[in-house]
C-alpha cells in the first residue's frame, strides 16, 4: 500500500507547527508498520524537486509551490507514479495549490483524503479572507475528497456547519514516547522571580484565537491574595506583535507579576518547562486536537481546558477541569484548580493514564491503516460517498 502525504513545509517535528509534527510521525510509524508511506511537500522558495533527508526514519520529497499557469512539478510526478499510488493524504489548508492538485487527482483517478486538523471548526474560518476562500475554493476542495479524517467527534460537527456533507473517520493525534527527555530538569524556572508561586503554563503560538487575553482577565478577577500565589507562564513564538499587547494588558490589569511570556521553547527545554509547572491551561474557542495538550498529559500536568479544546470524548473519567471560553468561567476553573491543593496531582496522573492508554502513535496508526484500506477498496469498487 502506497500512501503519499502532501503538506506545506518540510515536516519538522520540533517546530511550532503541530501539522508538521503530526505528518512526521504518521509517516514514520506507517513505514514501521510496513506501509510505503511518503511525504511530498510544497516548499516556498525552491525552483525544482529535491529530496531532504530529515533523519533515519523520514525523507521529505520537496516540490515548488503549484501555480495555475506556472510550476506543476508535483503534478507531473504524481502522473508519472499514478499506477503505483493507492491513496493521497492531504494536510493542506487554505493554499490554492491543493485545489489544483486535487482536480488533477480526480482526472487521474487517484483517491484522496483530507485531514482538516480542526481548521474549519475554528471561528477564524469565518473571518476575512478565510470566509472568502470558503466560497471561492475551500468547500470545493473538501467536496472533491473521498473522505475527511477528523481528530474528534466535535470536529465533525464543525465540518457539517462549514458545509461539508461527506463521510469522515476519527483518529486523534498521538504522542511519541521518545520525545520525553530521559533526564528532566524540574527546576527550569529557578532563575525566574516567581517567588514560589503556582505555575500555570501554556504552550502556543500567540494568536488571538488562543484567548490569552481572557486568561489574563480571569486572573485579574482573582482575589489579590490568590493572584500573588500564581503565575501564568506563556511559552511560544510571538504572532503579529501580540506579545507586547498581552504584556501591556497585564500591566493595565495590575497583574504584571502574575504573567510571564518567555518566548518559544523546543525539545528538552520545552518539556523541562512543562515538568517544572504545576498545571497547564488552554482557553481556546476551538482546537483540533492540540499537540501541546498531549504534551501536558505526558508530563502528568493537571489541566484547565475549555470545552472547545475537544477532549470531552477521550475518556469517561475526569482528567481535567473544564470551563467555557469566557473570563468569568476561566476564573472559576482557576479557583477550583487552586482549592484542590495536592489533589490536583491526581488529575495529572489520570491525564497521563488516558494518554498512555489511547494516544501513543503505536495505537493510532492501526486505525489509520484500517481506514486507508477501506477507502482504497471503496474507491476501487467505484463507491464514493
Amino acid at each position: 500500500m502506497k500512501i503519499i502525504h502532501i503538506v506545506h513545509g518540510k515536516a519538522n517535528p520540533n517546530s511550532a507547527n503541530g501539522i508538521s509534527r503530526v505528518v512526521y510521525y504518521l509517516n514514520k510509524y506507517e513505514k514501521l508498520s510496513g506501509v510505503d508511506s511518503q511525504i511530498w511537500a510544497l516548499v516556498d522558495g525552491i525552483k525544482e524537486h529535491r529530496s531532504y533527508k530529515r533523519d533515519e526514519f523520514v525523507t521529505v520529497e520537496c516540490f515548488p509551490r503549484v501555480r495555475t499557469f506556472g510550476n506543476r512539478e508535483i503534478i507531473k510526478a504524481l502522473n508519472k507514479e499514478r499506477h503505483s499510488i493507492d491513496l493521497i493524504h492531504f494536510h493542506l489548508i487554505w493554499f490554492y495549490d491543493k485545489n489544483i492538485i486535487a482536480k488533477e487527482l480526480k482526472k487521474l483517478g487517484i483517491p484522496f483524503i483530507i485531514t482538516t486538523h480542526g481548521t474549519y471548526s475554528n471561528p477564524h474560518a469565518y473571518t476575512g479572507k478565510r470566509l472568502l476562500a470558503k466560497w471561492l475554493f475551500e468547500l470545493k476542495y473538501l467536496k472533491m475528497a473521498n473522505e475527511c479524517h477528523i481528530l474528534t467527534p466535535e470536529e465533525g460537527t464543525g465540518l457539517k456547519k462549514y458545509g461539508y456533507k461527506g463521510r469522515c473517520f476519527i483518529a486523534p493525534n498521538g504522542f511519541e514516547k521518545k520525545d520525553l527527555p530521559t533526564c528532566v530538569n524540574y527546576q527550569f524556572f529557578k532563575d525566574y522571580n516567581f517567588k514560589d508561586r503556582l505555575i500555570l503554563s501554556m504552550v502556543a503560538v500567540l494568536r488571538e484565537d488562543k484567548n490569552i487575553d481572557l486568561i489574563l482577565y480571569a486572573i485579574s478577577m482573582l482575589p489579590k491574595e490568590l493572584q500573588n500565589k500564581l503565575v501564568f507562564v506563556l511559552i511560544g513564538p510571538d504572532y503579529k506583535g501580540n506579545a507586547l499587547k498581552y504584556q501591556a494588558l497585564a500591566q493595565r490589569l495590575d497583574i504584571k507579576d502574575s504573567f510571564c511570556w518567555i518566548g518559544p521553547l523546543y525539545e528538552k527545554d520545552k518539556y523541562d518547562a512543562m515538568f517544572s509547572s504545576d498545571g497547564y491551561i488552554m482557553a481556546s474557542n476551538s482546537e483540533g486536537f492540540s499537540m501541546s495538550i498531549i504534551d501536558a498529559m505526558a508530563c502528568r500536568l493537571p489541566m484547565i481546558l475549555t470545552s472547545g479544546c475537544n477532549m470531552k470524548y477521550l475518556s469517561d473519567e475526569k482528567f481535567y477541569i473544564m470551563c467555557e471560553p469566557y473570563a468569568q468561567d476561566i476564573n472559576r476553573a482557576i479557583n477550583e484548580f487552586y482549592v484542590m491543593g495536592e489533589r490536583r496531582k491526581l488529575l495529572g496522573h489520570k491525564a497521563y493514564e488516558v494518554m498512555e492508554k489511547t494516544l501513543y502513535w503505536e495505537n493510532i496508526i492501526p486505525i489509520m491503516i484500517k481506514n486507508y484500506e477501506r477507502i482504497i477498496k471503496e474507491a476501487h469498487d467505484g463507491r464514493h460517498f
